[in-house]
């Protein structure tokens, strides 16, 4: 189920890998950085929808059920990211061309608000009691997975194809794929059956007509404490994803093809140290792996940006791999964790609008915050002021309100949720 997941961060990836493209095309400016953050903003806009989405398809998810509210998050994504691909460029249509952009971005934006929180859900509702971790995780892995999936695209148009013909049309392929994507996703979904604990709940308690109310209502602290985790993974992720593949190309100054390679290969190792932080979440709690990922979030953004201004193919691998530790290790733990912060008939609404408020608020303005920095102080280390910031912050909140695996918080009627 993790397809929708994929199809999210397939766009985010291939998005990223080509802002250098994108920003040329749509921003036309004499300033390359500056079209740059112009684009950024742009991606910007699209984490922007996601509490819309989140509140949308949370109540979706809650009343109708998972798999309705999967089966459309995917297809919203899937159309969305193919009107990308078929956009005319500045050059053609002048503003309308920006305007285009961010509408597409919009409505990406609304579907992501809806698909991780609810994905997740589902994969955590089907999981034994000692695997949800794991089983959260692979929300996660799924997503990192079609991030090498777009990154491997671009990497194999820029192998094969001369930069004139990448800006010319080429930049339009990836975007046009997923289309298949967008297929097999609806197919999947529609086979699907929904989740046990959402029948049971859905047996058992009284129909909820607003579950979005009642979750802020009932449950606003673990709202909260579930936003201060997001924090610290939005701003590391976004980093890690959506900064760097044009931070290695624009400020470091390697070719796109080695840059795509260096970016493809660290995506990769990420996929599978993912589901060995799912793993040892089962195994040790999700409390421990959540500080061990608010601290190293503090400790590696310096190395990592260190290594990576070396140059080259191996430095830049390194680099990104040292800040995919905590990037993992979030992604392999917090699933599971704001999952048991909610109980089952308003969780994907408590989930959703958590994520989609702290990836709106952090995660969206990571790739332009780090630009703005570069550009603002003249220091290609900058950047890694947010993430310690993000990470800090974080790790306060862990360490006042996480309280052992599973007890997260207490809500406002004061029972552990």
């Amino acid at each position: 189920m993790g397809i929708g997941n994929g199809l999210e961060f397939y766009d985010f990836a291939i998005f990223a890998a080509l802002t250098p493209v994108i920003s040329q095309l749509f921003f036309p400016s004499g300033d390359p950085l500056s079209a740059v953050l112009s684009t950024f903003a742009v991606f910007a806009v699209g984490f922007l929808m996601r509490p819309v989405g989140a509140v949308f398809f949370g109540r979706l998810a809650d009343v109708r059920g998972r798999k309705v509210a999967m089966i459309v998050a995917v297809t919203v994504m899937g159309a969305s990211t193919v009107f990308l691909g078929v956009i005319p460029v500045y050059a053609q249509i002048g503003i309308w061309a920006p305007i285009f952009l961010v509408i597409a971005r919009m409505f990406q934006g609304l579907s992501v608000g809806g698909e991780f929180g609810t994905s997740a859900t589902f994969l955590i509702e089907f999981a034994p009691s000692n695997r949800r971790g794991l089983y959260g995780a692979f929300a996660f892995f799924s997503a990192t997975a079609g991030s090498v999936l777009g990154i491997f695209l671009v990497f194999v148009l820029n192998l094969f194809m001369s930069p004139d013909s990448i800006d010319s049309w080429g930049w339009r392929i990836p975007f046009l794929l997923s289309f298949p994507l967008l297929v097999l996703g609806f197919y999947l979904r529609q086979r699907v059956a929904e989740s046990p604990e959402f029948q049971e709940a859905k047996t058992e308690e009284a129909h909820l007509k607003s579950p979005v109310l009642t979750v802020f209502k009932e449950h606003w602290r673990g709202i909260l404490i579930a936003i201060g985790i997001v924090l610290g993974f939005a701003t590391a992720s976004s980093t890690v994803q959506v900064f760097l593949p044009s931070y290695i190309r624009t400020v470091i100054g390697l070719s796109p093809r080695v840059a795509l390679a260096s970016v493809l290969i660290a995506t990769t190792v990420a996929i599978f140290m993912v589901l060995g932080f799912g793993h040892l979440a089962d195994r040790y709690g999700t409390r421990p792996i959540l500080v061990l990922a608010s601290v190293l979030t503090v400790a590696l953004p310096y190395p990592s940006l260190m290594v990576i201004g070396l140059g080259e193919l191996g430095p830049a691998v390194l680099g990104q791999i040292i800040l995919w530790i905590p990037v993992a290790a979030f992604g392999g733990a917090a699933p599971a964790a704001w999952a048991k912060m909610f109980p089952t008939r308003v969780r994907v609404s408590g989930f959703g609008i958590a994520y989609g408020f702290g990836t709106a608020i952090f995660a969206g303005s990571a790739p332009f915050i780090a630009t703005w920095l570069i550009e603002l102080t003249g220091n290609d280390m900058a950047p890694a002021w947010y993430m310690v910031v993000g990470g800090t912050l974080t790790l306060v909140v862990i360490l006042t309100f996480v309280k052992g695996n599973g007890h997260i918080g207490r809500g406002s009627s004061g029972r552990a949720i």
